[in-house]
């Protein structure tokens, strides 16, 4: 028998441990690199947690964390859509009471909470989340940050900030930031999350990012254009899933894409059911407690939303093939507005069959008729066009639309076709394109004098801005004008089978921003 000394013994025995953590640090890292390349794993959402417990409903994020830790398949990292807590002068207090309750179930470095107006102090939320990413985006301490978790990227907008209306705005810097962030990721799925809707449906509809539409259609534009996998937002307290595509088009904006924005604010603030505005709502307003359990599996990230009782309210999967689109630009001509207050490329000016040469480039109106006047089948036909040439030669034009602000509305449809003479503002009429120079055929309506195919359309039924979102042609066009500024002669409104005019403001218009405006978006 070999007998073996107890110093052996305890050498063995110390090489041995040695051995075994070499083994558990290798698994760890090992283990650590498969989850920053993984396509299938799980993430879960809740926001809107305030209560009278120290800022917090702590009943009701208590039971509902118990539902999530109680899920068979465990979670990788917790999101929250802010408005954790009910805020105040003890907003820090509170944070820190929030983190309590949170961190009895996961490590606070798996909770990623958005900034909400009730914890609207950005030092205080920043301070609070001290393992939260810093400094991505000069200015906004932790309160605009992104990380990756295998194929996806996680991106949180500071929606607490506002115009100088006092409105809810993401204001430039971030649309900036968020353009770069997603571009610069490469990832499969792109999901942001803010606390305040940019399209809200009750309590909050109009007091939200659509209080200033023009800046939330900016902010949805750079979503649209990149296609992210789905937009997570709290502040308003039930849950609902809304269908953003080209319904929502407006502001010289055109989306191409479907995405879901999907309100989770039952975290145990005081539930609504209040629905104002229920275009694309496809589920909702839940007024339930819930929380929301993301799985993502390669291309598709399947959302599925639970009430308190663990009762599904919803389910749905998103696909996306892990293509970024190339970065895409959006610039609008407008005179004295667009790209600059200096801008002054946009001609127009309407002509008169009944004033056949008369000349009115200087009217501060724009009409359009196929009887005027009335009984006598003459028409009236507008002209514009706008220097487009900022626009480097060579980009792809992927969208492009005219915003019209119409005072004096008509029922029936007018359409727009291209220019193919070099009209001039103070020259053109009804007879002539230019000083002394006669179109083919008066009204330019000869073949060589506008062309025959329909751009768009516009039945501007009600007075106020409408856009007319230009079709495959009127692209097409545009990007002809992109390619050679020389041909760019614009184009005409008109229908002389109509006996219902339209009457439109003019580039000469002294509110700036009632002016014609061609909105291109180019990548």
């Amino acid at each position: 028998m070999i007998i073996i000394s107890q110093k052996k013994w305890l050498a063995y025995l110390l090489i041995a441990a040695m051995m075994f953590t070499l083994f558990a640090v290798f698994a760890v890292n090992h283990n650590n690199k498969v989850d920053a390349v993984t396509t299938s794993f799980r993430f879960v959402v809740l926001g809107d947690s305030r209560g009278s417990t120290n800022g917090v409903n702590e009943t009701t994020l208590r039971s509902l964390m118990t539902k999530v830790k109680g899920l068979a398949v465990q979670p990788s990292f917790v999101l929250f859509t802010g408005d954790q807590v009910t805020g105040g002068a003890d907003v820090g207090n509170q944070l820190t009471a929030w983190k309590n309750i949170m961190d009895d179930y996961y490590p606070m470095t798996a909770i990623y909470p958005t900034l909400g107006n009730h914890e609207n102090d950005e030092t205080i939320f920043s301070n609070a989340f001290t393992h939260l990413p810093t400094g991505q985006l000069s200015g906004y301490q932790r309160s605009a940050y992104y990380f990756d978790y295998g194929n996806t990227r996680i991106i949180t907008l500071n929606s607490n900030r506002k115009d100088a209306n006092g409105k809810y705005i993401i204001d430039s810097n971030q649309r900036a930031w968020l353009q770069n962030t997603i571009q610069s990721g490469g990832k499969t799925h792109n999901i942001v999350q803010f606390h305040v809707p940019a399209y809200p449906i009750g309590a909050h509809y109009g007091a939200s990012l659509d209080a200033n539409a023009a800046q939330r259609d900016a902010v949805w534009d750079i979503l649209d254009a990149n296609n992210v996998t789905a937009v997570l937002v709290g502040h308003e307290h039930n849950y609902n899933r809304r269908k953003i595509y080209s319904t929502f088009n407006g502001n010289g904006y055109t989306f191409g894409n479907t995405i879901y924005q999907l309100t989770i604010g039952g975290g145990g603030a005081p539930l609504s059911s209040t629905n104002t505005n229920s275009t694309n709502v496809v589920v909702g307003p839940a007024a339930s407690y819930q929380y929301t359990v993301v799985d993502i599996a390669d291309a598709t990230a399947t959302f599925t939303t639970f009430d308190i009782n663990n009762n599904q309210i919803d389910s749905f999967s998103v696909t996306r093939d892990g293509s970024t689109p190339p970065p895409s630009t959006t610039t609008s001509f407008q005179n004295g507005v667009y790209p600059s207050t200096g801008y002054a490329g946009n001609l127009d000016t309407y002509i008169s069959q009944n004033s056949a040469t008369a000349n009115y480039g200087i009217s501060a109106t724009l009409l359009v008729d196929g009887d005027d006047p009335s009984g006598s089948t003459k028409d009236l036909a507008s002209i514009m066009k706008w220097d487009t040439s900022s626009i480097p030669t060579g980009k792809t034009v992927t969208s492009a639309s005219i915003a019209l602000s119409v005072f004096d509305a008509s029922a029936n449809t007018y359409e727009l076709y291209e220019m193919k003479r070099n009209w001039t503002e103070g020259g053109a009429t009804w007879n002539q394109f230019a000083s002394g120079s006669n179109w083919t055929t008066a009204g330019a309506s000869g073949s060589t004098d506008r062309g025959t195919t329909v751009l768009g359309t516009m039945t501007a039924s009600s007075i106020g801005t409408y856009t007319i979102n230009l079709n495959t042609s009127g692209k097409a066009l545009v990007q002809s004008w992109i390619n050679n500024p020389s041909t760019n002669y614009g184009m005409i409104i008109t229908d002389s089978s109509n006996a219902d005019g339209l009457d439109i403001r003019s580039s000469e218009y002294s509110t700036a921003s009632s002016r014609p405006k061609l909105t291109v978006t180019y990548e």
